[in-house]
Order: structure tokens, then C-alpha cells, then sequence
């Protein structure tokens, strides 16, 4: 199955994905791990965030986060960290709705769970991008067009959430991942373990045996 959306304007992000960026940097200067000069960099957009935090059905300029997701970068160790990190964002993200409420919807299909919760959470965290499905009850690919101008690092960050949320769209085991951080599209993909895959062929096979 193939299903596409196309963009409405500029991209915008969910402030359900800024605020657990903004919080952390907010710890990260009330424990001292960072510096007040260090938010000098920020917009006035991004610096309320930090100090005031954003309502989650805010959204935000690509640009006004990038400068968060830059500090976070800086304390993190780079993209490596922040994919790391993004964990336990998707964790925060997957505990309230709406993204609980869209993986919850994920797993009562009989297939296309996964592929669902990373396209409609892409929908929810992001706001005029186009992205395209393509996939089934074994694998699923989703492509998030629009997000050229954005960071190696954002995009790090942001794929690694879809990912994870991906992967809690199915009771079984999915390996989801994703690829095309410096490019202009980024993808979001997965396929069956192949245990689980192989338990479902030999299901297959033994039906078969069974019909006469």
C-alpha cells in the first residue's frame, strides 16, 4: 500500500517535541552544566521556551529550535547523543496523547502498524511536510519531504523519535531505523525481526500442511 500527503507552507515543529528540549536545556542551566551566556544565541522564541516552556499545541520555527537542538548537540556529544537521547523523548512522547493515542490505533491493525505510527506521529511533531507510505504487514518505509534546509542533527533527532515510536506501532519485533540526514528527505523504515519473521512462515506452512 502507498499513501502520500503533501505540504502545506513552511515547515513548523509539534511543541510536543520542543519542550523536552527546551526542559532539558532549562535543567541543564539550573544545574550549572550550562551557562546564561550560552542561551544568548537564542531567539526570543526559543529562549521563552527554555524559561517559560511551550504549550503542546504550539508550533515552531525550524530555525528557532535548530539553536536548541544545537546547545543539546554541545552537551550531548553530538548526533550520536541526540539519537540517544531521542529514546527518551519518544518514551515521554509515547506516554500522553495524542502520539499514545495513535500507537495505541497502530496496533489494533492487522498490518501497517508500525508504518501508521510513524506517518501520523510525523503529522502530529511536524507541520508542512509531505510524506509519502509505502509497506505492509512486514515492512513499511515512510519518506518526510520538505525538511532540506533543516540539520543533520534535527533531522538525527526527529528520525530516531519516529523510529522509536515506529517500533511500539506492533506487538512484534520490528527493527525501524532511519536514513537521509543529509539529504532533502528523510526516511523512516523497518522490517520484521527475522525470528519473528520465521516463526510467521512456519505458522504459514503448517496452516497449508493442515488444508486438505
Amino acid at each position: 500500500m502507498t499513501v502520500s500527503v503533501q505540504p502545506d507552507s513552511r515547515v513548523e515543529l509539534s511543541g510536543l517535541l520542543v519542550q523536552p528540549i527546551a526542559g532539558r536545556i532549562a535543567d541543564w542551566t539550573e544545574s550549572g552544566k550550562l551557562d546564561d551566556d550560552a542561551l544568548d544565541g537564542l531567539s526570543t522564541e526559543a529562549r521563552a521556551w527554555v524559561e517559560h516552556s511551550i504549550a503542546p499545541t504550539d508550533w515552531a520555527e525550524v530555525g528557532d529550535v535548530e539553536a536548541l537542538v544545537d546547545l543539546a548537540a554541545s552537551q550531548l556529544g553530538g548526533e550520536t547523543g541526540l539519537v540517544e537521547w531521542a529514546d527518551e523523548i519518544a518514551a515521554e512522547l509515547l506516554g500522553a496523547a495524542p502520539i499514545a493515542d495513535v500507537v495505541e490505533a497502530a496496533r489494533r491493525l492487522i498490518e501497517d502498524g508500525p508504518g501508521f505510527a510513524a506517518s501520523q506521529s510525523g503529522d502530529r511533531l511536524l507541520r508542512a511536510v509531505r510524506w509519502q507510505y509505502e509497506g505492509g504487514a512486514s515492512h513499511f518505509t515512510v519518506q518526510l519531504e520538505g525538511l532540506g534546509a533543516a540539520s543533520a542533527a534535527l533531522k538525527s533527532l526527529l528520525g530516531a523519535c519516529l523510529a522509536r515510536i515506529a517500533s511500539a506501532g506492533d506487538p512484534r519485533s520490528f527493527d525501524t531505523r532511519f536514513a537521509g540526514v543529509d539529504g532533502e528527505t528523510l526516511s523512516v523504515f523497518g522490517e520484521l525481526e527475522a525470528e519473528v519473521l520465521s516463526e510467521s512462515e512456519a505458522s504459514r506452512l503448517h496452516r497449508a500442511a493442515l488444508i486438505p
